[in-house]
């Protein structure tokens, strides 16, 4: 085995690489289970591991010859997927577009929904509830896990997979198309990925390019990220939270393969693939059964040569003393010679002396010491009194045992759910798989907990099972068949079955108990009524015939002895050979998982590291208060634990105790963001789906600054493409404010699951034709709020282009006193920089303004502020908006009659 010397992984090298090396690292002092950890682990991307097949490789390559163990050849679990080219070197990819058809409130017959991303830009989404946003969500999610999550939670009875597909659409097949652009620039490459209920999910992409296995490199666990993502990231249990996190940091293969080792370390699932326990039963019987050989061996070998064996003498030294023994007997010469000790043909003998002195006695004496060797070997054999204690105290541990479980029909079902829990396909470990609902608690560690109570009295069995067969309680059946009649029952038969499965009751061990001790009195009753018969016919006999009837005897023994001392010495032996490979085996896995675990700690603890700084500071650039964030990994765990290291005046405390949704949603929000900025994967994008409904306005905005200036692009050159998507109306503002700019691009949906959904990105210009079109039919009440909505939007522009100063609250508002007071902040800073001489409007503009903003208020907001709608015309209305259009000309030039405005970059000089 290798030295317990420090391996870690490089942070710097790939996965690939790292695993390699730490398997290189495992072979240095056992080649051959090294070759198998590798044949089995390296070539798969992720799927479970059949952990008993890799225990019975381990086995065939110790049991082969060492010249042929690195060449015995190992099929992996599962074959993997050839690589494609993608998969040659890691490729960062950019969503350039997005089309969606048929897939969940996406119905769009005919006309997929079309969404043009711009890679080099912040890109936002906004719709109203009911529209299709998080349909986008759901698609992307789709392609790239697999699944929805949040679909495949709900009850069977609710058949989630009929709704993977709009209801709506007459084909029924959901068709989901991405168009991805390589980071360093190259050639788009399009994936379609359909899903039917008579097809599933189908996957295809360009010649050369493994599609699936690329829409796998882009599924990493800071991609796609919603509000309930934020929230169990704060209320998940440290495990679980750990493990996740691994994922952020690009550390989500080496945390899987750390959980398959220590899977295959696991000592009661190792102890029970390779039965370790009745093996070591086994070697316990063995081991006793030499003890008992050995013993009788030296009783015999007294009787037979008159001095006491010699423990140094070899057997066959012993065996050519008896030998020589019996062949000193001129009597028994002849049938000895030219044969070994164990030839000797033990009735020839007998038959020699009846001949030679005839008698009916001498068969009697004979059959009397044969006799009362077979009544002491079998009093003297099996278990002892404090044996029997023994096993009665471990029914009593299988019985206690027994009673926290609920039957194997329970049992059954716990199995079942441990699988659908552990299977990929699973969605969450809270979802319970067979009432399929969902409390927050994790349903998984539950059935563990309930199998451990069952693994408990699998162990309590197999000990029992084990201290039977070690203890030799079996062995008492031979005694128990010359001590009861034939028609009389026979308790130890009885138990046998019961015993060597392990399932003795308290009460049953108990009644063996004083059973054993009672036949043990009648076999020592007997031995005394045989010897005293013995002594009676030697008194009758030549003391000549009975030497020589008893050294006949004792070479028999001898000879059964020496035979059952071999075989209990090979079994013991072969026994012992398989607990060594078996042990082996199980210190070189203890080892692996031990290595591989200080080395994925140790990369996490120095990103984690890397992440937390970065962490606060964002967190501090949302929230603006002081509060610190704090993440930390205990040595050798996989938990991850969170907590304040400030809370105003508190230090170290408890995160999820103190923080409200906002601040926790903030905490969470940091952390992703900052893990993926540093260690971001094959996807160099991230979709954010409503993740400020518990913020005001304010942390709203300073969330979105945070966003745009110092993570994404284009301000920020290698960072990430934001994909946005909101219902929120205070952020649409926000959006078509920056939307103007070129390191932004807005878009807007409209429709409904139904028909189809629709990206108005042009939704101003559109705002502004429904309006003159509503006026000239003479609808003012369905006009009017239209003017304002495009009023306060031109308001907006041109005091964004200006670089107009405006309270921070006129940004956020939303009543409808706020285009009014947009007018009067535009109009007090005009009058600031005319009173400074600073002001570059010319004349004319100064003027046009006045005009305008007169008809506007005088027209429209002084009625609208204060309800009156039934003042409005609609020619005076399509003065206003005339009014509205003509009023951007005062802050800018229109090089073009059909162009837009060109808006001065400020009013002052």
């Amino acid at each position: 085995m290798p030295s317990r010397t420090v391996f870690h992984f490089s942070d710097t090298g790939s996965v690939a690489d790292n695993v390699a090396a730490f398997i290189t690292h495992m072979k240095l002092g056992d080649a051959a289970l090294g070759a198998v950890l590798e044949s089995r682990i390296v070539p798969l991307p992720h799927a479970p591991l059949a952990t008993g097949d890799i225990l019975n490789a381990m086995v065939a390559a110790l049991n082969a010859p060492p010249a042929q163990a690195a060449a015995i050849p190992v099929a992996p679990a599962a074959a993997p997927t050839p690589p494609g080219p993608v998969a040659a070197a890691p490729i960062g990819w950019l969503l350039q577009e997005l089309e969606v058809e048929g897939f969940r409130g996406i119905n769009n017959e005919g006309s997929p929904l079309v969404l043009k991303l711009k890679t080099d830009a912040v890109n936002s989404i906004s719709a109203p509830n009911g529209v299709g946003k998080s349909s986008i969500y759901d698609a992307l999610t789709y392609a790239l896990k697999r699944c929805i999550p949040k679909l495949d939670r709900l009850q069977a009875a609710e058949r989630a997979s009929e709704y993977y597909v709009n209801r709506f659409h007459p084909s029924a097949t959901g068709r989901i198309r991405l168009t991805l652009v390589p980071e360093g620039g190259g050639a788009d490459v399009v994936i379609t990925i359909t899903h039917s209920a008579a097809t599933g999910r189908v996957v295809t992409g360009p010649p050369g390019i493994d599609a699936e296995a690329l829409l796998e490199t882009l599924d990493r666990d800071f991609v796609l990220l919603d509000g309930p993502t934020f929230l169990t990231f704060i209320d998940a249990p440290a495990l679980e939270r750990g493990r996740g996190f691994a994922g952020l940091l690009g550390l989500e293969r080496y945390s899987w393969l750390r959980q398959e080792l220590q899977r295959l370390s696991n000592t009661r699932s190792f102890n029970g693939h390779f039965d370790v326990t009745g093996h070591a039963a086994t070697k316990k019987a063995a081991d006793r059964d030499v003890a008992t050989a050995k013993a009788a061996i030296a009783k015999a070998y007294q009787e037979l040569i008159k001095t006491p064996l010699d423990a140094t003498l070899s057997a066959s030294d012993s065996q050519a003393q008896c030998h020589a023994a019996l062949n000193g007997i001129p009597l028994l010469a002849g049938i000895c010679a030219g044969k070994a000790f164990g030839e000797i043909d033990i009735e020839a003998c007998l038959a020699a002396v009846q001949t030679a002195e005839g008698g009916p006695l001498r068969s009697r004496l004979a059959e009397l010491i044969r006799l009362q060797e077979q009544w002491s070997k079998a009093k003297e054999v099996g278990p002892s009194d404090a044996d029997a204690g023994i096993l009665l105290s471990g029914a009593k541990e299988r019985e206690a045992a027994l009673a926290t479980t609920a039957g194997p029909l329970l049992q059954t079902l716990y199995r079942a759910s441990d699988a659908v829990l552990r299977s990929e396909g699973w969605s969450s470990p809270t979802l319970c798989p067979t009432c399929e609902r969902d409390d927050g608690s994790s349903v998984l560690d539950h059935v563990e907990a309930r199998l451990a109570q069952y693994e408990a009295v699998a162990a309590a069995t197999a000990a029992q099972a084990a201290e039977w067969k070690a203890k030799s309680w079996s062995a008492l059946t031979v005694l128990e068949d010359l001590v009861v009649r034939a028609a009389s029952p026979k308790r130890v038969h009885e138990s046998a079955t019961a015993g060597a499965a392990g399932q003795l009751s308290t009460g049953q061990v108990a009644d063996l108990g004083v059973y054993i001790t009672e036949l043990r009195a009648a076999a020592q009753e007997m031995l005394g009524r045989l010897k005293a018969k013995q002594d009676t016919i030697e008194k009758e006999l030549p003391p000549s015939l009975v030497a020589v009837t008893t050294a006949i005897e004792a070479a028999r023994r001898l000879q059964t002895a020496w035979n059952e001392l071999a075989a209990a010495l090979a079994i013991a032996q072969s026994v012992q050979d398989r607990l060594t490979r078996v042990t082996r085996i199980k210190t070189f896995v203890d080892t692996a998982s031990n290595v591989f675990a200080e080395a994925e700690t140790h990369i996490g603890v120095a990103r984690l590291a890397q992440v937390e700084p970065l962490a606060q500071d964002f967190f501090k650039s949302i929230m603006f208060s002081p509060v610190v964030p704090k993440l930390a990994r205990p040595a050798g765990r996989e938990d991850l634990d969170i907590g304040l290291s400030e809370f105003w005046s508190l230090r170290n405390v408890s995160a999820t105790a103190l923080l409200s949704e906002s601040y926790r949603n903030a905490f969470a929000i940091s952390v992703y963001l900052a893990a993926a900025s540093l260690y971001g994967g094959g996807a160099r994008f991230v979709v954010l789906d409503d993740v400020t409904s518990s913020f005001d306005a304010g942390h709203q905005h300073h969330l979105m600054e945070l966003i745009r200036t110092r993570f994404a692009r284009p301000i920020v050159p290698n960072g990430l493409q934001l994909i946005l998507l909101s219902h929120d109306t205070l952020l649409e503002k926000l959006f078509n404010r920056h939307g103007a700019s070129p390191d932004w691009l807005h878009q807007r949906l409209e429709g409904n699951s139904r028909t189809a959904v629709l990206p108005q990105a042009g939704i101003v210009n559109k705002v502004r034709d429904t309006t003159l079109a509503l006026l000239n039919q003479g609808r003012i009440e369905e006009a009017a709020p239209r003017i304002r909505q495009y009023l306060e939007f031109i308001l907006h522009r041109i005091i964004d282009r200006c670089r107009i100063p405006v309270p921070m609250d006129l940004a956020f508002g939303d009543d409808k006193r706020t285009p009014g007071e947009y007018m009067n902040a535009i109009d007090a800073y005009v009058k600031l920089l005319i009173a400074a001489n600073t002001l570059v409007l010319t004349p004319a503009q100064q003027t046009n303004m006045t005009v305008h903003s007169a008809s506007i208020v005088g027209n429209f907001l002084s009625h609208w502020s204060s309800g009156q709608t039934q003042a409005f015309s609609a020619p005076a209305l399509l003065g206003v908006m005339q009014a509205i259009e003509e009023l951007q000309e005062c802050f800018g030039t229109r090089p073009a009659p059909t162009g837009d405005v060109r808006f001065y970059r400020s009013l002052s000089r």
